[in-house]
């Protein structure tokens, strides 16, 4: 089964990159094309975390079919030696940051400085869960025998969620500026990347590193097996 595209609905530049990684490591030569979806911010409307990031994807999900059933697909910068695009994979994800105050509550996005400091502050010298879930949209013809979570027209969609347990070190207000500074809190959940100025004051305990980085585990190792 061959593949010759893969679409990342969003604009995470952590995602870009993982799956940047992912398909040099593979030498497939598939076109990586990342754009946001028209509507990419979606207010979780679920109680667990489980539901409220599987909740979320699953309207990525139908927001995406519903791009490509109107001709994105044909606005991204694909190339033209695609003939079709039954080949292109469409990937869209969703990753939010347990507070360890409330087990039911989350952290997303920071939207100011002020707010990033207070979720660095409770999630200092603390272990806590983040949950990934990434949704693979595919044409009809590359089932993967598995029953979707969302069907429209020639398109399938399923979706895979995975948790990760992370610990955080005693943050110093020194520790604090020096996060807080870097700006990499911007655009990330929980305010912190773990690729980034966090990995030396945190670590994962339990699960796979890629899920707190903003990609289910499980979704990578399913798009693995369609190369």
């Amino acid at each position: 089964m061959s593949l010759d595209g893969i679409w990342l609905a969003s604009a995470s530049k952590r995602r870009s990159v993982l799956l940047k990684d992912f398909l040099s490591k593979k030498n497939s030569g598939i076109k990586l094309v990342c754009e946001p979806l028209i509507e990419d911010e979606i207010s979780p409307k679920k109680s667990s975390l489980k539901e409220t990031v599987y909740s979320i994807t699953k309207m990525k999900m139908q927001n995406a079919i519903l791009e490509i059933s109107l001709g994105r697909l044909n606005e991204l910068n694909f190339g033209s030696n695609i003939p079709n695009f039954s080949k292109i994979i469409t990937i869209v994800s969703d990753t939010i940051v347990e507070d360890p105050d409330s087990f039911e509550q989350m952290f997303g996005k920071a939207s100011d400085i002020l707010e990033a400091t207070r979720m660095l502050k409770t999630l200092s010298g603390r272990k806590h869960k983040v949950w990934s879930s990434t949704g693979l949209i595919i044409h009809k013809t590359l089932d993967i025998n598995n029953a979707p979570d969302f069907e429209f027209e020639d398109w399938l969609g399923y979706i895979w969620t995975d948790y990760s347990t992370v610990e955080i070190d005693e943050l110093s207000d020194e520790n604090l500026f020096e996060l807080l500074n870097s700006n990499s809190w911007e655009e990330k959940a929980g305010a912190y990347d773990l690729d980034g100025k966090m990995s030396e004051y945190a670590r994962v305990k339990d699960g796979e590193k890629i899920t707190v980085l903003g990609l289910s585990s499980s979704a990578i190792k399913h798009l693995e097996n369609l190369f």
